[in-house]
């Protein structure tokens, strides 16, 4: 039984993954780079998420892009900011709302340095105030 419930644990988290980004072009960049070793992927579900309001976080940080790997990620992000209904874009940073559905809000966050890029996905019932409040503390 010890051995089974670590298997059960992430076919569970495999099959939030596949529901994670479905209908998002950026889902291509989550199954892509996350098996790459200069990437760090966070997935976190409505369990541990619960007290603030969200269904889902799953995060890339590429450490160190390549060129290629910077410009397929912007390629896919530009594809999902044309549904946006809101967005602030600056030098490095991008913040995409995509249409709610049934009371749910879904969100992607993109910074882009000379040393990294972050890629974040969100969903839940969670304003894009009350998240930026999560961030900041």
């Amino acid at each position: 039984m010890k051995r089974i419930a670590p298997i059960i644990l992430i076919l569970l988290g495999l099959c939030l993954d596949v529901q994670a980004q479905k209908g998002l072009a950026i889902g291509a960049a989550f199954d892509e780079l996350a098996v790459k070793k200069n990437v760090t992927e966070v997935v976190m579900g409505a369990g541990r998420l619960k007290k603030y309001h969200l269904s889902l976080y799953h995060s890339l940080e590429v450490r160190n892009p390549s060129a290629s790997e910077r410009e397929r990620i912007e390629t896919l992000l530009r594809k999902d900011a044309q549904q946006a209904v809101l967005r602030e874009e600056s030098s490095g940073h991008k913040l995409y709302e995509l249409p709610s559905r049934k009371g749910t809000h879904y969100y992607i966050f993109y910074r882009n340095s000379s040393q990294s890029l972050i890629l974040i996905y969100i969903e839940g019932k969670a304003s894009l105030k009350q998240i930026e409040s999560y961030f900041r503390k």
